[in-house]
């Protein structure tokens, strides 16, 4: 049975509280929830414990909507599919389902992710998908589901986009992704500003140089940052 998790204010709550309320409206006023993809349509957030010191990290997955402007915090809903190979509370921890008035139309979930030795020798999932309920419809098809893959091995991170293939760090590799790490940056690199890629895409860029190494398929590795 998939398992819901779904926040609805009280009456009282109605009358009492900015935060947890639910308005009534106007079908044509109804807001229409769904998840921004940061890679384009790309459902999928990798991480992998390898780009972090940390034995707990949080996966960002930022949260929009379409139609009238928030009046208050809302709740929005979501569903965890039986599919989810994560353990929830050792493995996982879901945040409040809280939608932002002054986030605007755009907000961010946080899901918390622990690290457990059996990552070191597989993947394992959390999926869900948002859920309509008082406050918003999930109605946006190919807009709602969202599939977090953790692991403590070597492997492709969801902040190695086609931006930072293309002005920054070139082609992803396995090994490229290990070396970044150890020479260049150890963290969430889609977190950072624009300058502070340059500067450590261009750290590893120095690092090869003095160190050159080749990829698995004989190529020299080589990033596209310039200076």
């Amino acid at each position: 049975m998939k398992k819901t998790i779904i926040l609805f204010g009280t009456a009282a709550a109605l009358l009492t509280a900015a935060c947890n309320k639910s308005e009534i409206l106007a079908p044509t006023d109804r807001r229409h929830i769904y998840i921004a993809y940061p890679d384009s349509e790309n459902p999928i957030f990798n991480f992998s414990f390898l780009s972090t010191p940390d034995e707990t990290a949080r996966i960002a997955v930022p949260i929009t909507f379409a139609g009238r402007p928030l009046t208050g915090d809302l709740d929005f809903a979501i569903e965890v599919s039986p599919e989810t190979t994560l353990a929830e509370g050792s493995e996982y921890q879901l945040p409040e389902l809280v939608f932002h008035q002054e986030k605007g139309f755009r907000d961010t979930i946080y899901v918390a992710i622990h690290k457990t030795e059996r990552m070191e020798n597989d993947t394992y999932t959390l999926k869900f998908n948002l859920v309509s309920n008082a406050n918003f419809l999930a109605t946006m098809t190919g807009a709602l589901e969202a599939e977090i893959r953790v692991t403590a091995q070597v492997a492709q991170p969801s902040w190695w986009t086609q931006e930072v293939t293309d002005y920054y760090l070139g082609t992803y590799s396995d090994l490229k992704f290990e070396l970044f790490t150890l020479h260049g940056y150890i963290g969430d690199y889609g977190a950072l500003d624009d300058n502070e890629k340059r500067y450590y895409a261009l750290k590893f860029k120095y690092w090869l140089q003095e160190n050159p190494q080749t990829e698995a398929d004989g190529t020299a590795m080589n990033v596209p940052i310039q200076g």
